[in-house]
């Protein structure tokens, strides 16, 4: 009777955690990788290692941690996704458009951003380290507590940015229009390793 008991309760939390772990859609998956066209997409968890997805529509698609290291996603329409916890590392997003992006905790280490526009992006806590975000547009986005190490920023605009706590050093910021960037309270940049920049010009 005790044990019958125990597995009529465990039953339940085994079918809870189930739906808590709800893998991508095959469906939406499918459609993506055939037609590149998968707008409001359920593809949270998909494996996309590597996947050509240039030139893809994902608008409002979930893509929360999903693996996209090293996959190809230039001039890809990503706006308003939600890439949350998402693996990008390697990943090309030349010409991206990730305008309101979910993105906070994304690895994005390696990546190429360069001429992305992340206007409005959520990148709390994201890993941009070594990351190319020249002449990124990052006008109003969310960077508090992202890791911008070694992270090419030449000519980005960062006006409006919040980079609250956020990590820079090593980072290149020669020419960068960050004028109007919020980095009170306390970003953690060491001056000596910054290229380029001046303490001026992030006033």
């Amino acid at each position: 009777m005790k044990v019958s008991t125990l597995v009529s309760l465990a039953l339940p939390l085994t079918i809870s955690f189930a739906t808590a772990v709800k893998a991508e859609n095959p469906l939406h998956v499918k459609r993506l990788l055939e037609t590149k066209q998968c707008q409001n997409c359920d593809l949270s968890g998909a494996d996309l290692l590597g996947a050509d997805l240039s030139k893809a529509d994902l608008r409002g698609a979930n893509l929360s941690n999903a693996k996209l290291g090293g996959a190809n996603l230039f001039n890809a329409n990503l706006s308003n996704t939600n890439l949350e916890n998402a693996n990008l590392i390697n990943a090309n997003l030349f010409d991206a458009a990730l305008v309101s992006a979910n993105l906070s905790n994304a690895d994005l280490s390696n990546a190429n951003l360069s001429s992305v526009n992340l206007t409005g992006a959520n990148l709390n806590g994201a890993n941009l380290s070594n990351a190319n975000l020249g002449v990124a547009n990052l006008i109003d986005a969310n960077l508090t507590n992202a890791n911008l190490t070694g992270a090419n920023l030449m000519d980005a605009n960062l006006n409006g940015a919040s980079l609250h706590q956020a990590n820079l050093v090593g980072a290149n910021l020669n020419n960068g229009n960050s004028r109007e960037a919020n980095v009170a309270g306390g970003i953690r940049i060491n001056w000596s390793d910054l290229i380029g920049v001046k303490k001026s010009s992030l006033r």
